[in-house]
């Protein structure tokens, strides 16, 4: 029997008022202990879906997790940090049993590849789970209005929505665990093709492509029209730069980054890109810079001048062209080129010439 005096009492507003929503939780098995938190919080409404994102109770402090790891707490602190997290108090209980595994294999990693490497990878490791999250937020809400309490005006309807997407939640690991590991395979056998140096460096093609015109079609676009052009174009970019072999970096704005092993597959990955069946039959139309060269391979990212040099290029081509520069373009002497007059780059102190990649007869 529920006691609404006393969940009223104990700081629920309205709990005979919100009836339906105090039974719906109750019948889940919410205690009124859980209610009361949830509603300290504005969120009983959020309650049902709320404890299904959680990986468990959170019962343990970071500076119980540094004691269980054996590591400083000064260190666990960075790590939780530099992951993208926020405790407002070390002493207080925020994270679960599964946080103190996720450490503990973190730490271990550290003894085994060095501080500077595993903190590295956390900082990748988090950045993406954000983007994600972020992702699955956007995604939901679009897709589910009924998320939304400001769209329902009804706590119990946005209570059942938001638990059922939930669920959905524990799945999305399981994915994440099968395709990471695909991904790793396909990162090996990527990497088993290009040339290493002894340290971080490798010898890659990287390319940089967007759509030309890109503020404009802002301003004269919908959101609705802007989000379906860029999930198109990331859609087609990404389907490009897979079937020639090459690997999305990733996406800057309506930009794609990607690398390929050798000059003439990143040729491909460009010409395929840029004259795109999708992209002849619509109004817009893609442009590339292309480089190749020693790059510094760090964080699931790449750097150097031929990176810089790709992506200068890119700013400074016609839409539907592709530009080349030395040393590139003596690599694929098959490839048919048109030399550009000397272009000012940002970044380079001399001009540098440049050259039209164009398509093979």
């Amino acid at each position: 029997m529920i006691d609404y005096d006393a969940l009223e009492a104990a700081g629920i507003a309205d709990a005979r008022g919100r009836a339906e929503l105090i039974e719906y939780l109750d019948g889940l098995g919410f205690t009124p202990d859980q209610m009361v938190g949830a509603e300290r919080r504005g969120r009983l409404f959020a309650l049902a879906g709320d404890s299904v994102q959680w990986s468990g109770q959170p019962s343990h402090s970071l500076a119980e997790v540094a004691h269980e790891i054996e590591l400083p707490l000064a260190d666990v602190e960075q790590a939780w940090a530099v992951l993208g997290l926020t405790v407002a108090d070390p002493n207080v209980p925020a994270l679960t049993d599964c946080d103190i595994e996720a450490l503990r294999t973190w730490a271990e990693m550290r003894a085994a590849i060095g501080e500077d490497a595993a903190l590295g990878f956390l900082r990748v490791l988090g950045a993406s789970m954000a983007r994600l999250a972020e992702a699955e937020s956007t995604m939901t809400r679009t897709g589910l209005p009924n998320l939304d309490l400001a769209n329902t005006h009804d706590e119990l309807l946005t209570a059942r929505a938001y638990r059922s997407a939930a669920q959905f939640i524990p799945r999305i690991g399981g994915m994440i665990d099968a395709f990471h590991r695909h991904h790793l395979a396909a990162a090996r056998t990527y990497f088993d093709g290009v040339v290493h140096h002894e340290s971080s460096t490798v010898d890659v093609g990287i390319g940089f492509a967007d759509l030309s015109d890109f503020t404009r079609l802002t301003r004269m676009s919908t959101a609705d029209e802007l989000s379906k052009l860029l999930n198109e174009f990331s859609g087609m970019a990404a389907d490009v730069v897979n079937a020639d072999g090459g690997r999305v970096v990733k996406f800057i704005g309506d930009a794609v980054m990607w690398v390929s092993a050798t000059p003439e597959l990143l040729a491909k990955a460009a010409l395929d890109l840029v004259h795109h069946p999708r992209v002849a039959a619509s109004e817009i139309q893609v442009r590339a810079g292309l480089s190749y060269g020693e790059v510094l391979a760090i964080g699931g990212d790449y750097f150097g001048s031929p990176v810089n040099l790709a992506a200068r290029l890119v700013a400074a081509a016609q839409p539907g062209q592709i530009l080349v520069a030395a040393p590139w373009c003596n690599i694929p002497e098959d490839w048919p080129i048109q030399v550009q007059e000397p272009l000012a780059l940002k970044g380079f102190d001399e001009p540098v010439t440049a050259y039209q990649l164009c398509d093979r007869l």
